[in-house]
């Protein structure tokens, strides 16, 4: 004899129909089923982070699973059905290893192995009409980041960077600078394939140890400034729920200027010209809550994070004697602007 359940998840998320088929009528029986209820065996699927283009190819199909329940409660994903896609498949597998414990099925007291249907689609999301985009966006903005059943940031993102350095170095130029410090201001944006890019600005200032070998009669600045201006490339190479290690590439124009300049129109002064490569490795931890901001139709988080970063930059100038390798380390404020793809906030109580 085949019995047929349905469960409908109350909270809007999932469509679900659970189906059991067991026989020998006349005895008394007990159903399999998942401990917490259809809803929690489902929502392992649902929290599934698939891509939008999954998310496109999942809309309208009905995905049905078939687990086999042993007669401890364990079950294992057997069969997948409504899905062809190989990495959509894969991420349901995968999502698999962590199911809840099952109630086995028993007959007469006996404990036997037994067949559970999982069948769920994802919900269809739309956006909202000129009517409702403005209650969208207020009810957005007085939202916290608690009140969100979920959210999915798109990858894109605007980062503003400024900091504090220390900063020594290596080779001739250590013979003429002491170590010093400065302050360094970054303005990034990352795209969706998680690689960024934007303007870099580093200034510093070193004390003089000796003068450096110019043919110039004007005493020499105390402490020569070094200004780098230029171009950096970063990407995310781990990231974790409230940290992430970012690489960040860079070529900046250098100068320093060794003299000082008696006004606009001095042109006896000395400024030493160049370049600058670097390499940065930047750890970034976030602290205080993600705040929601909604503006010209994109709903966004606002997070902020403590940057603390390494670099390393040969720099190239033209003079030989102030030519070497800059060694970096900084203390800096990151904000972080991440562009929202889609959202959920949970039902208000009454609702």
């Amino acid at each position: 004899m085949n019995f047929l359940l349905r469960a409908i998840i109350l909270l809007l998320i999932l469509t679900i129909t659970n189906r059991k088929g067991y026989g020998q009528s006349g005895s008394h029986q007990t159903e399999s089923g998942p401990v917490g209820g259809a809803a929690k065996l489902g929502l392992t699927y649902y929290k599934i982070d698939f891509t939008k283009e999954q998310r496109k190819l999942l809309q309208d199909k009905e995905i049905e699973l078939t687990f086999l329940v042993d007669t401890s409660g364990v079950a294992t994903l057997e069969d997948i059905k409504g899905v062809t896609d190989k990495a959509i498949r894969d991420s349901l597998q995968n999502a698999s290893q962590k199911l809840p414990i099952f109630e086995p099925y028993t007959v007469n007291g006996e404990k036997e192995s037994a067949l559970y249907f999982l069948k769920f689609q994802l919900p269809k999301y739309r956006v909202a009409d000129e009517q409702t985009a403005m209650q969208s966006m207020l009810t957005y903005n007085e939202a916290s980041y608690e009140d969100f059943e979920y959210i999915h940031k798109s990858g894109e993102r605007l980062d503003l960077l400024l900091g504090g350095v220390a900063n020594t170095f290596l080779g001739s130029p250590g013979s003429y600078l002491h170590p010093g410090g400065g302050m360094k201001v970054d303005v990034m944006y990352r795209g969706r394939t998680g690689i960024g890019g934007g303007l870099i600005m580093s200034f510093y200032g070193n004390k003089l140890k000796q003068d450096y070998p110019i043919l110039s009669g004007r005493e020499q600045n105390p402490a020569p400034p070094t200004l780098l201006i230029g171009i950096g490339l970063n990407k995310t190479i781990l990231k974790k729920e409230r940290s992430e290690s970012m690489l960040q590439a860079e070529l900046a124009l250098a100068s320093q200027n060794i003299t000082p300049r008696l006004g606009n129109e001095d042109e006896d002064w000395t400024q030493l010209k160049g370049f600058s490569p670097g390499l940065v490795g930047n750890y970034l931890i976030q602290f205080g809550k993600n705040r929601m901001y909604y503006a010209y139709g994109s709903p966004s988080i606002y997070s902020h994070y403590l940057n603390l970063h390494g670099a390393i930059r040969p720099v190239f100038l033209d003079l030989k004697q102030a030519t070497g390798v800059m060694l970096e380390l900084g203390v800096s404020y990151r904000f972080g602007a991440h562009i929202v793809e889609e959202y959920r906030l949970k039902p208000r109580s009454g609702q």
